[in-house]
């Protein structure tokens, strides 16, 4: 009988750290996957509102939670104004359904391709910290802080939340 209680005791340990470890490993799981998205998205917006300049974003209505813009793809050597992309670059947040999404859009206004980002929780575009971006507000600061903050649930019990800042410098002309 007192092997049995033993036994039982053991038994019920070992299966309370499997169990904890499982959690545990769902966790971890669940935060590098939010992670990773979360960078995805960071180094993508990163990437496309380098290759562009200020008057573009400035003159496409920029707001907290919107940028358009077209990329430069070289300078005219007769007049040495810049060359842009045929397509614009849009990013959208949309609050209601916590996504960031990416479009190409044609001059017509066409969707060409579009990419969503889900999770998100908060609007991404600042121009200082704390300071959400407005037209005009980009020509000052000549730069774009972005804020992307995620959430993402573990077993419908943990609710893990993470938060990325970068701050990208645009070029003047």
């Amino acid at each position: 009988m007192v092997v049995i209680f033993i036994l039982g005791v053991l038994s019920a340990g070992i299966l309370s750290s499997l169990v904890t470890g499982e959690f545990s490993n769902s966790v971890s799981s669940a935060r590098i996957d939010l992670q990773s998205k979360m960078r995805r998205a960071m180094e993508m917006i990163v990437k496309d509102v380098r290759q562009t300049n200020l008057i573009q974003i400035n003159t496409n209505t920029p707001s907290v939670d919107y940028i358009k813009f077209k990329k430069v793809t070289g300078i005219d050597d007769n007049t040495g104004s810049y060359t842009l992309s045929e397509d614009y670059i849009e990013y959208k947040y949309d609050s209601d359904l916590k996504t960031l999404t990416r479009n190409i859009v044609s001059d017509s206004g066409a969707v060409l391709a579009s990419l969503v980002f889900d999770n998100i929780t908060e609007e991404p575009f600042y121009t200082e910290t704390g300071v959400p971006l407005v037209a005009g507000g980009i020509l000052t600061s000549k730069k774009l802080i972005l804020v992307l903050s995620g959430q993402s649930r573990v077993r419908g019990a943990l609710t893990l939340n993470l938060s990325l800042t970068g701050e990208v410098r645009i070029r003047n002309v």
